[in-house]
């Protein structure tokens, strides 16, 4: 009878021994499946808001050499393309429009991820003189926002338009969110105007 309560002490001994090791693990086994979420989320962010920059750039070269022409053929929005008109082309009636146009192209690609930051948009005829914008560029800073200093639009055919996006990415783990606090993410695309 004295070997049997030993033995139930010993086993009573290990059980509380295995869950107190379990509560010293569990919070970093927690942190490292989060901080894995967190990488990928930041993965699947950047790879968003590099599409959403090309996304930007393709429409900007669609409709910068178009803006404010009063062709036949020009509706103001996109869905002024109808079956009644399937060859029109959006002309945006100025540079404000165009830019509008550009940020609902963007906004459209990032539903997953949430609003985009900051949208610049340069219109370069990519010469030496006047290369496309490179590094970490706003409009105020290497980028024109397709304008001149009159609000004029300064895009033709065969030049280059530069389309850079700003997002500012939370951590979704607890703990580092606030060591932490966010990371910006950004992504440009440059095309050259149909």
């Amino acid at each position: 009878m004295g070997r049997y309560r030993i033995e139930h002490r010993s086993r009573g001994g290990e059980g509380g021994q295995a869950l107190i090791e379990f509560v010293v693990v569990l919070p970093l086994f927690l942190l490292i499946v989060f901080g894995l979420i967190d990488v990928g989320r930041l993965v699947y962010t950047n790879s968003t808001v590099s599409q959403a920059a090309r996304e930007g750039a393709r429409l900007a070269a669609a409709e910068a050499r178009w803006i404010g022409s009063t062709h036949p053929a020009c509706v103001a929005q996109e869905s002024g393309i109808t079956s009644a008109r399937p060859g029109a082309h959006v002309c945006p009636v100025s540079v404000a429009a165009f830019k509008s146009h550009i940020a609902d192209a963007v906004e459209r690609m990032t539903v997953a991820v949430g609003p985009i930051t900051d949208v610049h948009i340069s219109c370069n005829d990519g010469s030496g003189l006047d290369p496309a914008p490179s590094g970490e560029w706003t409009e105020g800073s290497g980028g024109n926002g397709c304008a001149d200093v009159d609000g004029d639009p300064i895009s033709g055919s065969g030049e280059l338009v530069s389309v850079r996006l700003e997002y500012t990415y939370d951590l979704f783990t607890p703990l580092v969110n606030s060591l932490v606090p966010s990371t910006s993410v950004s992504g440009s695309a440059t095309m050259t105007i149909n």
